[in-house]
């Protein structure tokens, strides 16, 4: 799939599992793509806004950044600069037809932007379980290893290692964190599995577990369950509260 499909996929919540794992990877190496990403999530984020009195004096601004800026540029930069500046005319013309037809209903088109959700909200959980020292058994070792990886964002060795720990200490903790590791490999209903186990335990880690679960939700498009998770976090209080009220009222 070329990155402009992947993009229109994205930004219109149609992209598959490995769709989406094409896409994380580009936003990762290629500048060009992240850049047209940025930039055409922030005009995402304007139509959004339309229902605001300023609405229209962002449209100007937008367009006088275009014109001012964007002319000159095409003198000077690369080749693919120009077709770059075509296409925000492209999208400016975009939002200033939306507004002439009056149309305030725009977003609620295609419904919630489940990926934008869920890339503004998770953020992988601290470690704050284990304290990594030089280990004296070989269990201590293994869990210092775990973290380690954990830690340095190695999650496929993280992954590896939570797994082996799990084998001798099937913890609310270790699951916890290995949930957090799937999280990170796109592995999502692997992590959701995971999340399960440690609100049955309803232990130290419950209202972090139904937070992590909800967002799980959320990458795998499901409205529903995630709304059970986010009401469930709400009633419980003691984590995130405030913003998964806020996710409950976008997706109602």
């Amino acid at each position: 799939m070329d990155k402009e499909t992947l993009l229109y996929q994205y930004f219109s919540n149609q992209l598959t599992p490995k769709e989406q794992e094409a896409f994380d990877a580009l936003l990762e190496t290629d500048s060009e793509f992240k850049e047209q990403f940025d930039f055409e999530r922030s005009v995402q984020e304007v139509i959004r806004d339309q229902k605001s009195s300023d609405l229209k004096e962002k449209l100007k601004g937008f367009e006088r950044e275009i014109s001012s800026g964007q002319e000159e540029k095409v003198v000077t930069l690369k080749p693919e600069a120009s077709f770059n500046s075509y296409k925000k005319w492209m999208i400016a013309a975009s939002i200033a037809l939306f507004m002439g037809l009056g149309y305030l209903g725009f977003d609620n088109l295609s419904g919630p932007n489940y990926n934008r959700l869920y890339e503004e909200n998770f953020q992988n959980y601290p470690n704050t379980a284990y304290a990594i020292t030089r280990g004296e058994t070989d269990e201590d070792t293994l869990k210092r290893e775990a973290f380690v990886a954990y830690e340095t964002d190695n999650i496929n060795e993280a992954i590896s290692l939570f797994k082996r720990l799990k084998q001798k200490e099937d913890s609310e903790t270790v699951n916890f964190y290995l949930a957090q590791s799937y999280l990170q490999a796109n592995q999502t209903q692997e992590a959701i599995t995971l999340l399960d186990n440690v609100i049955k335990v309803n232990g130290e880690f419950k209202p972090q577990a139904l937070w992590y679960k909800s967002l799980a939700y959320l990458k795998l498009k499901e409205k529903d369950k995630a709304l059970v998770s986010l009401n469930a976090l709400v009633e419980d209080g003691r984590y995130k509260k405030t913003e998964a009220t806020g996710l409950v009222k976008e997706l109602d």
